[in-house]
């Protein structure tokens, strides 16, 4: 077992990028991969905007909407993470996603004490990722009556939390140490930080290898950034084997001199890419989804000025096209990669580890680009929706709900 990991910051409310980059992060611990969904709902968040019951949004957007506001005011969006390894969550009977959102209603009062947030000031949205090594719960938590802005934040406020976190989490093992260690049947009636260090310490002795493993993920992986966070789990070895033979033999049938650009490609060259574009949205579920979300929102922002049946299908076609060119394009920047090394002769380009390794970092960019792009599109729609002020138009509301309805949508 170890103890659990605490991380905390936030992006300064002067920075330009700050409100969308809060606004994007309510998205991504919403919806990205592993993050659990409520039942008929596309998304995992819950938490409080106000006193009273902890509520289960009906939208993260909803959410994300009412975090740019604050982040516009000037206020800290604070972004906190809480992970234990699968076997300390097992044992402190967090098997559950009604467990873990129990668990932060108890201790959210800890990270905002800690924060100087008075409780009847306190807002905050959360969500689980259940990961089969570290499962962990991110938490966005604001002062809804903050007046003062911050730029710094001690490094001791989430240390302080942790240890906080770790003495009502762990009270009774931290007892139950004490008593082996002095020998002794009592437990303590106090628990210091002292004794928070010792039992860490123990902790770490019992599976050094195993607690140094599931601290680096979290002091080399920065789960926080704006739209990039460790997608590894998401690209299947044996997918990128196949992929990275098909790339390679992809690049034999590219024009031997000219720029390698989509639309200057030969016909017989642009359906090899084109077949290849395919192939990957097959073998990678999350792309696909990716590119699915992408369509879906320039066509939600089409259907505030459009509800005529033939030109949304035409719409359609032309979204796809769009996300299907960038994928493209993406893979011929590849395959130009691969053409410079092709030159220099001190490089072994038939080496197998090394075209893995050239697919997977394809896969990844192209994961890092979608996501991107369908975020992007997403808080298009949401601004000009809001700045419209006017809902979809019948015709197009039916349209949506048909194409969502496999999705939760229409309840």
């Amino acid at each position: 077992m170890s103890a659990l990991i605490y991380k905390q910051r936030f992006f300064h409310p002067n920075k330009p990028k700050t409100t969308v980059s809060n606004y994007c992060h309510i998205g991504y611990i919403a919806t990205r991969p592993g993050a659990v969904r409520h039942d008929a709902k596309y998304h995992g968040l819950f938490g409080k905007l106000k006193p009273g019951e902890m509520q289960i949004f009906d939208s993260w957007q909803e959410v994300a909407r009412t975090v740019r506001d604050i982040s516009q005011q000037g206020k800290n969006m604070f972004r906190g993470i809480i992970s234990f390894r699968r076997e300390t969550a097992m044992e402190l009977g967090l098997s559950n996603f009604t467990a873990w959102q129990q668990y932060i209603e108890q201790h959210i009062a800890t990270l905002a004490a800690q924060n100087q947030i008075k409780t009847e000031n306190l807002s905050w949205a959360a969500a689980f990722h259940n990961e089969i090594d570290h499962p962990h719960l991110h938490v966005v938590f604001w002062d809804k009556k903050q007046e003062i802005m911050k730029n710094y934040t001690s490094p001791e406020v989430p240390n302080r939390i942790r240890k906080q976190l770790i003495k009502d989490t762990f009270a009774y093992k931290i007892k139950q140490f004490i008593a082996i260690r002095d020998q002794a049947k009592s437990g303590v009636s106090e628990i210091t930080d002292q004794l928070v260090s010792e039992f860490e310490n123990y902790l770490k002795q019992l599976n050094p290898k195993a607690f140094r493993a599931f601290q680096q993920r979290f002091e080399i992986d920065d789960e926080d950034s704006l739209l990039h966070f460790p997608k590894h789990h998401l690209v299947e070895p044996s997918s990128v084997k196949k992929l990275a033979e098909q790339l390679f033999q992809l690049r034999q049938q590219m024009p031997k001199s000219g720029r390698l650009a989509y639309k200057l490609l030969p016909p017989e060259s642009k359906t090899l890419l084109d077949k290849f574009v395919q192939n990957i949205l097959q073998e990678n579920r999350y792309l696909a989804q990716m590119v699915d979300d992408y369509v879906e929102a320039k066509m939600n922002l089409a259907m505030l000025y459009d509800s005529n049946p033939d030109h949304l299908n035409r719409q359609r076609a032309k979204y796809q096209a769009e996300a299907e060119k960038r994928i493209a394009n993406r893979i011929l920047s590849t395959v130009r990669t691969i053409i410079q090394l092709e030159k220099d002769a001190s490089f072994n380009i038939k080496q197998a580890n090394w075209q893995y390794a050239m697919t997977e970092q394809l896969v990844l960019e192209l994961l890092n680009l979608m996501e991107g792009l369908a975020m992007n599109a997403q808080m298009d729609y949401d601004d000009k929706s809001k700045l419209m002020g006017v809902d979809l138009s019948k015709q197009a509301k039916k349209e949506w709900l048909l194409r969502n309805k496999d999705k939760g949508f229409d309840r």
